[in-house]
């Protein structure tokens, strides 16, 4: 279901129901209810604001995040700022990603448990490259998206 042409305060009223129907089908083992279940949320931060404790979406996100995982729902969120997420949402999560952001964002509170040098590095990467925290890996990890076929060079 994709609510990017709707207006905002719509988009909020469709994502709090979807959500709430979503957990409500898995929690209540209802029938031909897929295994899994994942939901992207592109600017989660608009949702589940730090600045706000408390509300009606909040609550249900936050239920998915900490249940979610044994119901097989599995919540994947973009944003620009994380440290604009509430804490019990992002807190959560097992795996992170990180793009390139800027030195105000790397200097907020989310970041000072990552090493000096990926933080840095955070600073200048590149279109396609990410860093990768999850706790199966004992240390950060770099990626490159490699481009897409019709952009690779000819040999």
């Amino acid at each position: 279901m994709d609510i990017a042409q709707i207006p905002e305060q719509q988009k909020c009223l469709v994502f709090g129901d979807v959500i709430r129907s979503v957990y409500k089908m898995k929690t209540e083992g209802e029938e031909n209810c897929p295994e899994r279940i994942v939901i992207f949320v592109d600017e989660l931060n608009k949702y589940a604001p730090s600045n706000i404790k408390v509300s009606p979406i909040i609550n249900s996100l936050i239920e998915i995040t900490e249940r979610g995982r044994s119901l097989g729902i599995v919540l994947f969120s973009a944003e620009q700022f994380r440290s604009a997420i509430h804490d019990r949402v992002k807190g959560n999560c097992a795996t992170n990603v990180y793009g390139r952001t800027n030195g105000v964002e790397i200097n907020s509170a989310d970041y000072r448990h990552l090493p000096k040098s990926f933080t840095n590095m955070m600073t200048r990467l590149s279109k396609g490259q990410l860093i990768i925290s999850h706790p199966i890996f004992r240390s950060l990890i770099k990626i490159a998206f490699p481009k897409p076929a019709y952009l690779q060079p000819e040999h």
